[in-house]
């Protein structure tokens, strides 16, 4: 099944970077508050977890690390993670580097009755399995850093494999280390709980005799996997995991995983990317699994993992391809993904938006994506200390229609008047059910009417004379 393929050149002109927050210092990750949708959490690496309201940086930070942690290089406040009841339980999950350069995976509290605000004293470090409240870091780099919590209610850890160069003593391919690999451990336990996770009964190595490894283990074979998401299952998606890895001396590489499929091996040291890199050691076991998509120097030196887009502002040849970024070059791509029947993907099609999305002047270096309220598109840029949005191009493509609509018991009807932005020359009609289009079909009047059912929701987008459709309208729906 295919799931986009995109379109030529054209795709990449459709797209402009807007500037949505500023006055950052070196933010690395974003994450729309639940609870408020005027809300953005942003870490610094610095140590502070910022507060944007409406694209304002509130004066005061909402969690203030600076004292716990070690900061320069690849060091410092590295993730930040919102429980998925947060709601109820106002829980949120930092990944950080202490004093002595070692990871922490701490867990925090809001407080009940300031809506925005952590409490400091609420912090509870998870405890390992050696016993330590952190996880050793045998040199400075290379300490991965992103928490993201998957559509299993899960929360998955993404560990670098202890620095220095060329993985000097083999631990992404040990199943005795926790460093080289993605974990994944049940955080939802009370707030008694000595360990503060528990490890879920299906992860891949519970009780594994061949390779032995430790429990926590999701996946093997990571260098320094630098931000890693779930295709968007509230939104239509697969939920399948995409992981961006940081490569040596020649690629970067893009893994992907069906929604999952874990206890794969993702092959380094003994690969970078799809070239071979050390073979003097065995694999903890094989097959290795291979990216979906590697690079060169050529174009960049650091790759950022990115999102597959499942918003609706941007035209819908858009949906589902996977976005990404290099740090060193700050330039922006995208993939189209193809799904065979075992939901395994393939990448071609690659497309570079960073002129469009206003180089790298706009740009900078990009440290981390993420999702607004409404799953559109957000990347940071971390020189500059802004948020950009990624936004249809209004000069290119039309605006989103106003629409007028008459119920009529299993019929609705519908009119706009022609919308502001590029010409439209054509509308299509698209039925939304559960946040996926299930059908959609052009028009050139600016009226229509059809048959819906409880649940439906229908909305109207603007073709230009290319074809290239805008953002659409509002939604429509019957109850």
């Amino acid at each position: 099944m295919i799931v986009v393929t995109g379109l030529g050149s054209p795709l990449m002109a459709q797209l402009r970077g807007d500037t949505l927050v500023r006055g950052l210092r070196n933010p690395i990750a974003i994450v729309a508050d639940p609870t408020d949708e005027a809300i953005l959490f942003i870490a610094e690496q610095g140590g502070l977890i910022r507060i944007a309201r409406d694209g304002v940086v509130l004066d005061e930070p909402i969690l203030d690390l600076r004292a716990d942690i070690s900061t320069g290089g690849e060091r410092g406040l590295l993730g930040l993670a919102l429980a998925p009841d947060y709601a109820e339980s106002r829980r949120l999950f930092v990944n950080f580097t202490n004093r002595e350069g070692h990871t922490v995976i701490a867990r925090f509290t809001r407080y009940p009755d300031r809506p925005l605000w952590i409490d400091p004293a609420s912090r509870f470090d998870l405890q390992w399995p050696d016993g330590s409240r952190h996880i050793a870091q045998p040199f400075t780099n290379h300490n991965g850093g992103h928490l993201a919590f998957g559509p299993d209610g899960y929360l998955y850890i993404g560990l670098g494999d202890g620095g220095s160069g060329g993985d000097p003593m083999n631990l992404a391919q040990r199943g005795d280390a926790l460093l080289g690999k993605m974990l994944r451990i049940d955080a939802s336990v009370p707030d008694d709980d000595p360990r503060g996770y528990r490890v879920p009964a299906d992860n891949p190595f519970v009780n594994a005799a061949s390779p032995p490894a430790l429990a926590e283990i999701w996946a093997f074979g990571l260098r320094n996997p630098w931000r890693y998401s779930f295709d968007d299952w509230t939104r239509g998606g697969t939920s399948a995991l995409v992981i961006a890895d940081v490569g040596q001396n020649a690629r970067e590489e893009i893994n992907f995983e069906p929604a999952g499929r874990g206890g794969r091996n993702y092959g380094w040291r003994l690969r970078e990317g799809r070239l071979p890199y050390d073979d003097r050691t065995a694999p903890a076991f094989v097959p290795l699994t291979d990216p979906i998509h590697d690079y060169g120097r050529s174009q960049g030196g650091s790759v950022t993992g990115g999102i597959i887009y499942r918003g609706a502002a941007l035209d819908p040849t858009l949906h589902g391809r996977y976005f990404f970024a290099d740090f060193i070059s700050g330039r922006v791509f995208s993939l189209g993904l193809h799904l065979d029947p075992a939901g395994e993907a393939a990448a071609d099609d690659e497309r570079e938006h960073t002129q469009s999305l206003g180089a790298r002047d706009a740009l900078g270096m990009v440290s981390t994506f993420g999702q607004d309220h409404t799953g559109e598109m957000l990347l940071a840029n971390y020189s500059a200390g802004t948020v950009v949005r990624v936004a249809p191009d209004f000069e290119v493509v039309p605006m989103a229609p106003a629409i007028t609509a008459a119920n009529d018991e299993g019929r609705v009807s519908l009119t706009w008047a022609r919308p502001g932005g590029a010409e439209a020359v054509a509308y299509a009609i698209e039925r939304v059910r559960q946040g996926t289009v299930v059908e959609r079909w052009r028009t050139e009047r600016p009226e229509a009417a059809l048959d819906w059912q409880p649940g439906d929701c229908v909305r109207v987008r603007a073709e230009s004379a290319q074809g290239w459709s805008g953002p659409p309208s509002a939604p429509v729906c019957r109850p």
